[in-house]
């Protein structure tokens, strides 16, 4: 006698929601804002615009916002807040001054609760284990700052290296000189740059979204973002939008060839569109992620003086070699060599081997210059 198993069969994954969106200051303004501070932190830009700003930002101006930019966590968790709590047909979503009123008015109770959802946000970031935390939809305004501002704050600031992290902490209990501070970065990022290339770009961008045809029967998210930007995204990015319920692409400026993705409920995926020819068509084209652009930092600031430069150079054309060669060879003290390969070694671009030799990691090089290189495309 035999027992039938039954057949259990897999409950077939909903299709995702496939859509593009108008472009929308409320992402825009802190997207810029995001793209700043990874200036004002040495890592790389979609543009050169973006750094020229950052480079130009008073110096008391970048000291007085540096507190709510971690606790806003470059600008990330302000653009979640901004898409869920600016209604539909809010003339903020493209007009500035009503947007800049919208964040004027926030009351300190609001306040307080955008920078408790911040520096949870901040620490999940850190701690991964912890899984997601509640999404910015579901802020409730608190009179007080909350215990994990009090008690977990200054931990936050010292992993974004603040200096004096223990008494800045001190910021975060006070919603109204936060606001100030916030609307001070935004007014010098609209002043400085964003406000002029909006005008410019929005009638490009909202064609754009005319021009966007729907979704083709059994379109996958990653082929969406392909069809739509005309950019392959990169693996980490793929990942992301292959698990999306809601997958929505807005158009939006100073991305260049990169593209921005973001999850809070809707997964959304920013990008800039390309002037000329179609930029669809050409689906071998890769888009760069913000995240990929910013881990070059180290290796293009070690590549950036000319003696490191000239001792990679001289090892990609002789093989490794020992620290009194390399000095030999470019005519320098033993000493520079060592100092030098330190930094080349700290950015992950050489290795010294069992020999004591020095060895050029030639895929961190390739990566770099082939990273780069795509951004220009």
């Amino acid at each position: 006698m035999s027992t039938q198993l039954p057949e259990f069969v897999a409950a077939a994954r909903p299709r995702p929601v496939l859509r593009v969106a108008d472009p929308s200051l409320a992402a825009t303004v802190p997207n810029a804002m995001l793209l700043v501070d990874y200036a004002l932190h040495q890592n790389a830009t979609p543009s050169a615009e973006l750094a020229a700003l950052a480079q130009g930002l008073p110096t008391e101006l970048v000291e007085s916002s540096r507190t709510i930019r971690v606790a806003l966590a470059h600008g990330a968790v302000l653009r979640a807040v901004l898409l869920h709590q600016l209604p539909a047909g809010h003339p903020g979503h493209h007009d500035w001054a009503p947007l800049r009123s919208t964040v004027a008015e926030w009351s300190d109770a609001f306040v307080n609760a955008v920078i408790d959802h911040g520096i949870d946000s901040n620490l999940r970031w850190e701690h991964p284990e912890l899984g997601p935390g509640p999404s910015a939809a579901s802020l409730v305004p608190v009179a007080e700052p909350s215990r994990l501002v009090r008690h977990r704050g200054a931990e936050v600031l010292r992993s974004w290296r603040t200096p004096d992290a223990d008494e800045r902490a001190a910021e975060l209990l006070d919603p109204a000189g936060l606001r100030t501070a916030l609307l001070d970065l935004l007014d010098a990022i609209w002043d400085g740059w964003l406000g002029s290339e909006w005008a410019d770009q929005l009638p490009r961008l909202r064609a754009a979204v005319g021009d966007t045809p729907a979704p083709p029967p059994g379109c996958s998210p990653t082929q969406w973002i392909s069809l739509v930007t005309g950019l392959q995204p990169d693996p980490s990015y793929a990942g992301a939008a292959e698990q999306a319920s809601e997958l929505v692409i807005m158009p939006s400026v100073g991305l260049g060839r990169s593209l921005s993705l973001f999850t809070d409920r809707t997964t959304w995926v920013l990008y800039t569109p390309q002037p000329g020819p179609d930029p669809a068509a050409d689906h071998r084209r890769t888009g760069i992620s913000i995240g990929r652009l910013g881990q070059l930092a180290p290796s293009v600031t070690a590549l950036g003086d000319k003696t490191r430069l000239a001792l990679v150079l001289h090892l990609l054309d002789h093989g490794p070699l020992t620290m009194q060669q390399l000095a030999d060879a470019l005519e320098v003290h033993q000493s520079t060599i060592s100092r030098q390969v330190t930094v080349l070694r700290k950015a992950g671009i050489v290795i010294i081997r069992d020999d004591r030799r020095v060895e050029v990691d030639r895929a961190v090089i390739r990566t770099t210059a082939e990273t780069l290189l795509a951004t220009l495309e």
